[in-house]
């Protein structure tokens, strides 16, 4: 799919100060497997520097003093490409990487509670491939979907999914990362924008990685809702696979934006919006308006 969109933040009227000095992140697509021939269209106001396309958490960053209403927007197109894979265990090899199978504090970390519960869902499985399934499934037929508080007021988030057995799509995909690792099953975060041709909004998954096959998807959420529903071919497609309708802008957790944000961000962890802040103080987000536009999407 060939998909160009328009996205920025617009500052609310409680939030503008004429005359001082504004910082803006918006985040941008970033090169990941799937994603191919980025092009940054147009910014406006334009942008003082746009991150490198390998960068975790990439962006357009601007800078300018306020003058009345400021809006920041980003016109951005890319490709997404998929390839649908179909793993066989009986061909997953013996040796395996040891790559994104650490803990990444405070959050990626592996209690005596979760290492017990990853041991418990996995057993005496050794195949890779089979252990992340096994992994992938309690996740998605025991944790049920729930809109959350802030990341940012919980101490451990894939802890509390496991105890509370409720979490959003990043709820799941930082539990099912977690007990990847913890099974040293290389895992990491993806993230940024679903968008078809009739909606777009945030969203997050999770890759895996299993020698011969390199990393493979695996979508929680997704694949949660096909089982609650009793779709079982939505169920299993999520796990190995993922739909074309994504834009990647973060390719890990919990990384800083380039230039550095000085002041608390809106999301300390992840950016899907964008972030913005003044000298002296960060903005929240009930002091922006996010912009989410789909100019152009078709089938390549």
């Amino acid at each position: 799919y060939s998909i160009h969109v328009k996205a920025g933040l617009k500052l609310k009227e409680e939030a503008i100060k004429k005359g001082e000095t504004i910082r803006v992140h918006l985040p941008i697509p970033k090169e990941a497997q799937q994603i191919k021939n980025i092009k940054i269209i147009s910014t406006s106001p334009e942008a003082k520097f746009i991150s490198p396309e390998n960068y975790m958490q990439r962006t357009a960053y601007f800078e300018k003093q306020v003058e009345g209403e400021e809006v920041f927007t980003v016109e951005y197109s890319y490709e997404n490409h998929i390839k649908y894979n179909v793993p066989d265990a009986s061909k997953v090899l013996e040796e395996q990487p040891e790559f994104y199978t650490e803990e990444m504090m405070p959050h990626i970390r592996f209690t005596p509670y979760l290492v017990n519960l990853a041991h418990e869902i996995v057993g005496d499985e050794k195949n890779p491939l089979l252990k992340a399934r096994k992994i992938y499934d309690y996740v998605t037929q025991n944790v049920q979907y729930s809109f959350m508080r802030e990341y940012a007021s919980i101490v451990n988030i894939p802890e509390y999914a496991a105890y509370n057995l409720k979490g959003d799509c990043g709820v799941m995909a930082l539990l099912f990362i977690t007990l990847c690792r913890i099974e040293k099953i290389p895992a990491r975060w993806q993230s940024g924008l679903y968008v078809n041709p009739t909606h777009i909004g945030c969203h997050d998954w999770a890759e895996f990685y299993v020698a011969p096959y390199g990393w493979l998807f695996a979508d929680p959420s997704f694949g949660g809702s096909g089982h609650r529903t009793g779709d079982v071919k939505k169920w299993n497609f999520y796990f190995g696979n993922l739909d074309p309708f994504r834009m990647v802008a973060n390719s890990d957790f919990q990384q800083d934006l380039m230039p550095e944000k000085k002041f608390f961000r809106i999301d300390p962890y992840d950016n899907q919006i964008g972030e913005a802040e003044y000298l002296d103080r960060g903005l929240f987000s009930e002091e922006v308006e996010v912009i989410h536009e789909i100019i152009d999407i078709h089938e390549i």
